[in-house]
């Protein structure tokens, strides 16, 4: 994870007057740097890529621009083909809060569950607890990114026994959800993406009503303390990894996470509802 970090870092300084991306020797992408890299070419329009120029991996999982459901109807017969392999396509969703919207988004991330639990033969209470964090991180975007999508990506490693999930959005950013908070709390002393991101973590909600925010704190304890996982989340330039906040030095728009989730040593004993707030 470490070496795929600095290699985000590295990319984002290098954006600035590039010109053309060739992947074509990119044999294979995680899910941190597939969807990183979707984020960033729908942001750099002006950068020339030849999508029919990539490998057959990349080409396998709908790189860059992902399976988007609102286009692609047949989006449930196209997941379903992935049941014999280790990974599923990225997946472009509609952050829309209307109610034909929701219940596609919903479908999505409940047959994205599904998916999983049929690849890695994960038990049913980690099952739950997928389930959970995908719904909780996929509202989050929802609620406080205030952009048109975000993306989904899988990768499953049974010789190394763990997964990975990311999850992103090229949103206004936890610093930018503080910014745009009309309501009674006070959050005019929040400017910097690390103190945002502290607060985030903290419950301190930007939501309309009176409620705590605990999604993601709740989040990162299920998968760190009761999972055994690893949880990494960026937003501007605040870097979380675990219960470490960091300056990542260069400036991520709107909020990446990246959930590994190991399942060669599964903890038996482990109920998603002993975490929940």
């Amino acid at each position: 994870m470490g070496a795929q970090l600095k290699h985000i870092r590295g990319a984002i300084k290098s954006f600035d007057g590039l010109e053309e991306i060739d992947f074509h020797q990119l044999g294979f992408s995680p899910p941190l740097l597939a969807i990183f890299y979707s984020t960033q070419l729908s942001l750099h329009s002006a950068i020339n890529f030849d999508p029919t120029n990539i490998g057959s991996y990349l080409s396998h999982i709908y790189f860059p621009n992902g399976i988007d459901p609102s286009q692609d109807h047949n989006w449930e017969d196209i997941l379903c083909g992935y049941e014999n392999r280790t990974y599923l396509p990225i997946i472009k969703f509609n952050s829309a809060k209307s109610a034909t919207e929701t219940v596609v988004r919903e479908s999505i991330i409940s047959h994205v569950g599904k998916m999983i639990r049929e690849i890695t033969k994960i038990p049913v209470n980690y099952f739950s607890a997928i389930s959970y964090l995908l719904s909780e991180l996929t509202d989050n975007i929802v609620d406080h990114s205030r952009h048109g999508y975000g993306w989904i990506s899988f990768q499953y490693y049974p010789t190394s026994g763990f997964m990975d999930i990311c999850l992103a959005d090229t949103g206004i950013g936890v610093l930018g959800s503080y910014k745009a908070y009309v309501g009674e709390q006070d959050y005019s002393h929040i400017d910097d993406d690390l103190t945002a991101i502290e607060r985030m973590i903290k419950g301190d909600s930007t939501k309309m009503f009176k409620e705590r925010g605990f999604g993601v704190h709740t989040s990162r304890s299920m998968l760190v303390n009761g999972l055994k996982g690893h949880f990494i989340y960026l937003s501007g330039n605040g870097l979380l990894i675990d219960f470490d906040l960091m300056n990542f030095s260069e400036s991520f728009q709107g909020s990446m996470a990246l959930l590994r989730i190991p399942v060669s040593q599964q903890v038996a004993s482990f109920q998603y509802t002993d975490y929940l707030e």
